[in-house]
């Protein structure tokens, strides 16, 4: 398996290497917004920055247009929340632009990263591949041992692997080498994740138990970012299944899972109504919209998601 995106483009940024577009896709938003920081805090070094989100393609081109007229000496950096490759015949040297999305957008002229969660028997490879690729990137020496570790105890948690990685940074200090120990004693303080229980709650419209279950125990913003792109991915799979009329062979190849899965989102899909998911993800969509904007935190916007769709019976 070759390098994951992520560690490849914080290279190039590292390396003074910045693109004016960048299409960062999939669900795993926790490297999203490390790249936008990087991308962010490189830039910064050049001129002053103003940053801009958007949500279409109207308003990114909008955006764009009014920054040729105004900015000047400013740099300005978009971040557009959408699904289609920008509509631009060129971008001016003072403006980047980076697309946040969930799909792969064929055609775009930017550099396109992937960030999608691999398939459950490849995790604990791109894991490994990820850990050696951050040690270089560090220059830190880790030993095979120490990466199979690493791996395996962050595997039920893979959301957590940037900040755990960073804590193992810091308690090694100036160290050159990574041992076994330094890991086994960071590995052992990983909380595990038992949120997608309240999943099934919500799938279930057991409302009133999964605001339960978030007040009674202590959920990370990161595990309720997870927990709301897990919810994103299986809508995204059912609404697939509906409207096309999918078999089991078409979600495995298109959106390579394994067949026990596919199977099961083929047997939950029987049970939706297409005007009641569409709400639900319409719903879904807003949260996570509001949450990056920082309008509310990530627990308060999973109650708030909660609550519309109890509202909704």
């Amino acid at each position: 398996m070759p390098i994951p995106d992520y560690v490849s483009v914080i290279n190039e940024i590292k390396s003074g290497s910045i693109s004016h577009l960048y299409v960062l896709f999939g669900d795993m938003d926790f490297l999203k917004d490390d790249i936008i920081s990087r991308v962010l805090q490189a830039i910064k070094s050049k001129k002053e920055v103003i940053l801009a989100h958007v949500d279409s393609l109207e308003d990114l081109e909008k955006e764009v247009k009014n920054a040729r007229y105004v900015l000047f000496p400013f740099i300005k950096l978009i971040i557009a929340n959408i699904d289609n490759s920008p509509k631009l015949k060129s971008i001016p040297d003072d403006i980047y632009i980076i697309v946040n999305t969930n799909i792969h957008i064929k055609g775009t002229k930017g550099r396109v990263v992937n960030l999608a969660f691999p398939s459950s028997w490849e995790m604990e490879n791109y894991i490994r591949e990820f850990i050696k690729g951050l040690a270089l990137f560090y220059d830190k020496e880790i030993s095979e041992r120490a990466v199979n570790i690493f791996s395996v105890g962050i595997l039920q948690s893979p959301h957590l692997l940037l900040s755990v990685w960073n804590t193992l940074l810091l308690m090694v200090g100036s160290q050159k080498r990574i041992e076994e120990d330094d890991v086994k004693e960071i590995i052992k303080g990983i909380p595990s994740f038992t949120g997608f229980q309240i999943i099934d709650m919500i799938e279930k419209k057991r409302y009133q138990e999964a605001l339960s279950s978030l007040k009674e125990e202590h959920y990370s913003d990161p595990e309720i970012m997870q927990l709301l792109s897990a919810l994103r991915r299986r809508y995204k799979l059912i609404l697939f299944t509906k409207t096309i009329e999918a078999q089991e062979k078409d979600l495995t190849k298109m959106f390579n899972i394994s067949g026990g899965y596919a199977r099961f989102i083929l047997n939950i899909s029987k049970d939706y109504k297409l005007d009641e998911l569409i709400h639900k993800i319409k719903l879904l969509l807003s949260t996570e919209r509001r949450i990056k904007r920082g309008e509310i935190d990530p627990k308060g916007g999973i109650e708030d998601f909660i609550i519309s769709l109890s509202l909704s019976l």
